[in-house]
């Protein structure tokens, strides 16, 4: 039977990657060519590459499908960009919902690999390509400066609950008060760096400085979704980006049962994180979002749901302004009706 298409389903973990070669043919039935695990490592990389061009379809153009899994798929992706192959990244949320199609009754490296494969031979895929560099260098540096904060709450607390001790150790404290003024100059600094990368690239520094118009948004928010989304580069909608980061409403029912809808959080953490405490400032000084906010609040009677609706929202409008490369107009329904 002539393959009509093929693919490689790549399940990329830190130290391994599961592959599965999968042929269509012409008459729509699905093969599965090979399976093999190589080291995620840069020889891994050259004898996967030996491997597919040994058992591919001389006739037929071959690509790769994977998933981005932290940092640890990039490697890859970019070695396979480098040589020329037609790369497919493919958001997790989108990767589960055809693997759940399949009805698996397990879940393994290799069934997530044969579930990609299928993917990319059966659905017609965008080709990935690599990124700006300056998204890559803002992810570094944003999450540098997340872990740094996080351990700075830790010291602080621990100078909190020494000052709070019956005989607090004077050293001690003054040990901890000097980690937390180092952490400190560490987080100004990788802020500067922020800023240093984003001047040096004019229409990124154009599009931070309309998103950052939306009230509550900052240049360190900005820069997260964008560093986190390489520029929106796989994002082709709202909904598809409030997914992304996990802000998605699951909603479960059965028969008269009716669970209490709640956000996925299966989705990019640190854009959840970055967008928590300006949600609040925008419901302050925004009057759009603080209405749209108390309706749900007097609706829903928590706060925490319409803050959480906020967050979306501003996600939504950070998208939004940068893909049309505009500024924010406060009422703008409003505004554009008068």
């Amino acid at each position: 039977m002539k393959v009509k298409r093929q693919n490689v389903g790549i399940d990329v973990s830190k130290g391994t990657l599961a592959i599965c070669m999968v042929f269509l043919n012409e008459d729509f039935e699905i093969k599965i060519k090979a399976s093999k695990t190589f080291p995620n490592t840069a020889k891994g990389f050259s004898e996967l590459l030996t491997w597919a061009n040994r058992k591919k379809d001389s006739d037929v153009d071959l690509s790769f499908t994977m998933e981005p899994t932290g940092v640890y798929y990039e490697g890859l992706a970019y070695y396979l960009f480098e040589k020329k192959q037609c790369v497919h990244v493919v958001l997790p949320n989108r990767a589960k919902k055809y693997s759940d199609s399949l009805q698996e009754k397990a879940k393994t490296d290799k069934l997530d690999a044969k579930a990609l494969g299928r993917l990319g031979a059966e659905r017609k895929l965008d080709k990935w390509h690599v990124g700006s560099p300056v998204y890559r260098k803002l992810k570094i540096l944003t999450r540098e400066r997340n872990a740094l904060i996080k351990e700075r709450t830790v010291f602080q607390n621990q100078l909190h609950a020494l000052n709070h001790s019956a005989d607090p150790f004077k050293k001690s404290v003054t040990r901890l008060k000097q980690i937390i003024r180092f952490i400190n100059k560490q987080i100004k600094a990788i802020e500067k760096d922020c800023e240093n990368i984003v001047n040096k690239y004019e229409m990124v520094k154009a599009k931070v400085d309309k998103v950052t118009t939306i009230p509550g948004v900052g240049f360190i928010t900005a820069i997260v979704v964008i560093a986190e989304t390489h520029g929106f580069a796989l994002i082709t909608s709202i909904k598809q980006l409030v997914s992304y980061a996990g802000l998605d409403i699951r909603i479960r029912e059965s028969g008269k049962w009716k669970g209490k809808p709640k956000i996925t959080k299966k989705g990019n953490v640190q854009i959840r994180k970055a967008l928590y405490f300006p949600s609040y400032t925008s419901i302050k000084y925004s009057e759009t979002s603080a209405t749209f906010y108390k309706r749900l609040f007097e609706r829903k009677g928590k706060s925490m749901i319409a803050a959480t609706a906020v967050q979306r929202k501003l996600l939504g409008l950070i998208y939004t302004l940068w893909k049309n490369d505009t500024t924010y107009v406060e009422n703008y329904q409003r505004s554009k009706a008068a």
